[in-house]
């Protein structure tokens, strides 16, 4: 009896140690958060969760193809990049912080190879352009997508953007900018992008763990009423949406359907999507290696 109360005592440790071990592995915003430092214009990085947390089965080429055979759903592949912070490297910066930015450099290299390799940027709204009305699409299309509304986005990675004639989605939560807080986009500044021809989507008010809320009147308060501040100051309706932190559930996804947009995006990786699931769009967080990025376009 006694050794079998110190196996059972012994297997909860070790278990006990393994569920721990596998929450610090699979939350590196717990990692993140105690590295984060004053640096200019990156004080903090709400979406440092978004990595790794929610897992979702992968749609290949061939169950896209089989689900538009058997549904008459319009399945499309068409990789899209989720970047964050866009700026210089910081010298002293941790890998954490580093997970979540790219250098103006390394996103200037993958525009030329996106341009140099015969793809082109399009937009969430072309995609609902072809599943609802058959509109073509670029032999091989990609869509670049920017989270939350960072001053730096528009300082780098807009003016590059404009540079190679190039398309970005900027997904902004509204908040920080009714605030005027420091290091986001200003009101000026995202209409200048859209008028430039950048889309601008929903990212909700205050960026929460929309799987956190549980009342319907709770998430329209984020989902519903950002995209009605983000209509009023650009004077055209907003059709696409990004969930914070990738988190979304059936209570979600109906929240972000009820508000009015027409697709969403996730943080689950894959190239392949179809219209049937047009609000739970595949995207793909960017590292800093240019072969993970060749890696994604290239994939079947």
């Amino acid at each position: 009896m006694r050794s079998i109360s110190f196996a059972v005592l012994f297997g909860g440790v070790i278990l006990g140690a393994t569920l721990a071990l596998s929450f610090f592995h699979i939350h590196p915003l717990l990692r993140f958060a105690s590295a984060v430092s004053s640096n200019e214009e990156y004080t903090t990085e709400p979406d440092a969760l978004e990595r790794g947390i929610y897992n979702e089965p992968k749609v290949s080429a061939a169950n896209a193809v089989a689900v538009t055979l058997a549904t008459s759903t319009r399945a499309v592949k068409v990789p899209v990049f989720i970047y964050h912070s866009v700026r210089p490297y910081i010298t002293g910066e941790s890998k954490y912080q580093d997970m979540y930015d790219v250098t103006p450099q390394l996103l200037e290299e993958q525009l030329k190879y996106i341009r140099d390799h015969g793809y082109a940027t399009i937009t969430f709204a072309d995609v609902i352009a072809n599943f609802d009305h058959g509109t073509s699409l670029p032999a091989k299309p990609v869509i670049l997508s920017f989270d939350d509304g960072w001053r730096n986005e528009y300082k780098y990675a807009f003016p590059l953007l404009k540079k190679y004639g190039m398309k970005g989605t900027f997904f902004i939560f509204t908040n920080p900018i009714d605030h005027q807080k420091a290091h986001w986009v200003t009101w000026d500044e995202v209409k200048e992008m859209d008028a430039a021809g950048m889309e601008i989507g929903g990212h909700t008010w205050t960026h929460p763990v929309l799987t956190k809320i549980t009342t319907d009147a709770g998430l329209d308060k984020e989902i519903a009423r950002s995209k009605k501040i983000l209509e009023d100051h650009l004077g055209h309706p907003i059709y696409a949406f990004a969930y914070p932190f990738g988190a979304k559930n059936d209570q979600v996804i109906a929240a972000v359907k009820r508000a009015g947009y027409v697709i969403a995006r996730t943080t689950f990786s894959g190239v392949w999507n179809d219209s049937e699931h047009r609000l739970e769009f595949h995207g793909t967080l960017v590292s800093d290696h240019m072969s993970d990025f060749e890696k994604l376009l290239n994939k079947p």
